[in-house]
């Protein structure tokens, strides 16, 4: 498939991008590890069309003066979206998962499912401006769910225990966009032992890697004609809709 979506996916730029997510000694820089989101840039988005006139000039004020506009505010509400309807994959299509794909209904399989959607709507947000700034809240967005998942569902408290684990699913996080985007990049051989390592965690059968590798060839062209309004406003991802806001992830 050859797009401008492809054009502007390379092995390279994801290696710019994993890289920007580690620290040294392998921390991540999501909020799920530090003590803060790392700094973004805050240049103000091309503003929508608004009402005119006096009151549309107020409008337009209040939303700079709120930051309703800026790329870091845009980026997290856009990616807040993105995440949950990520997040929902495993229980949204529990038959296809568990019972077509034979996946274990387990938390390693749920970080994997959505660890591969995530990684499928980083390939789309590449052809948006300021996708960095998307990424990185996207990423964020996931991260911080593993850790409330880990200490509120499976009642996790040990800090270290979850340190632990948050730098081996950064490392599977780090090694599976790396080994997407090599299958995304050449042919469905390197796509299929990709899902194979990373998905069925080098189990499952042959005909159910295909039907996977299939699935994400689909999915990636679906995305590379989706308008920016309409991946932005989550419209038809994964045939999924954007679940309501939910508080805190994880509860």
């Amino acid at each position: 498939m050859v797009s401008s979506l492809l054009a502007r996916s390379s092995i390279q730029s994801v290696r710019a991008f994993a890289a920007s997510h580690i620290q040294a000694g392998g921390a991540p820089t999501s909020p799920a590890a530090t003590s803060g989101s790392p700094p973004v840039t805050t240049t103000e988005l091309e503003e929508p069309k608004a009402p005119t006139g006096f009151y549309g000039g107020f409008l337009r004020s209040l939303a700079k003066v709120t930051g309703h506009y800026t790329v870091s505010q845009t980026a997290m509400r856009s990616t807040h979206n993105f995440y949950e309807i990520c997040a929902a994959q495993l229980q949204d299509k529990r038959s296809f998962w568990i019972d077509t794909c034979g996946l274990p209904d387990n938390f390693q399989t749920w970080f994997s499912i959505t660890h591969l959607h995530v990684w499928l709507l980083m390939v789309r947000i590449r052809a948006e401006d300021h996708g960095k700034v998307f990424q990185q809240q996207l990423v964020n967005h996931f991260f911080h769910d593993i850790e409330d998942r880990m200490r509120y569902n499976h009642k996790i408290s040990s800090g270290r225990i979850i340190s632990t684990y948050m730098h081996d699913f950064l490392a599977q996080f780090h090694g599976g966009v790396l080994a997407y985007d090599e299958g995304m990049c050449k042919d469905d051989p390197i796509m299929a032992a990709a899902l194979w390592r990373n998905l069925f965690t080098s189990s499952g059968n042959p005909a159910q890697i295909a039907i996977l590798v299939d699935y994400v060839r689909k999915e990636l062209q679906h995305l590379d004609t989706m308008s920016s309004d309409d991946f932005l406003e989550s419209r038809n991802l994964f045939g999924t809709k954007a679940p309501a806001l939910r508080g805190v992830p994880g509860k």
